[in-house]
């Protein structure tokens, strides 16, 4: 019997959000629409660097949090990772914005 598009979709959701490789990682999909610009640097840096876009964008998140945790006190970064604390000094402006 043939599969439907659903069943094939969910038994890849199956294969490839269960486990990774020999660690057994969990997996967690990322829906995310961005801009143009950040797309492509993503494309440009992971083939710079011969790596997967999922493996350049883990890097850059994980250097981030690293660099960020290094500037808080133990207190702080209890609260980080609670997501108890926020950089942003108001609801309408974000650390990014300029």
């Amino acid at each position: 019997m043939r599969k439907s598009n659903a069943q094939r979709q969910h038994d890849y959701r199956e294969r490839h959000l269960k486990h990774s490789g020999e660690k057994h990682e969990m997996l967690e999909r990322i829906n995310q629409m961005v801009s143009f610009s950040a797309k492509n640097s993503l494309k440009c840096l992971a083939s710079y660097y011969g790596v997967t876009q999922r493996a350049m964008l883990e890097k850059i998140i994980a250097e981030a949090d690293h660099e960020l945790i290094k500037t808080l006190t133990g207190e702080q970064q209890n609260d980080y990772y609670d997501m108890k604390i926020t950089l942003r000094s108001n609801a309408k402006k974000g650390a990014f914005d300029k």
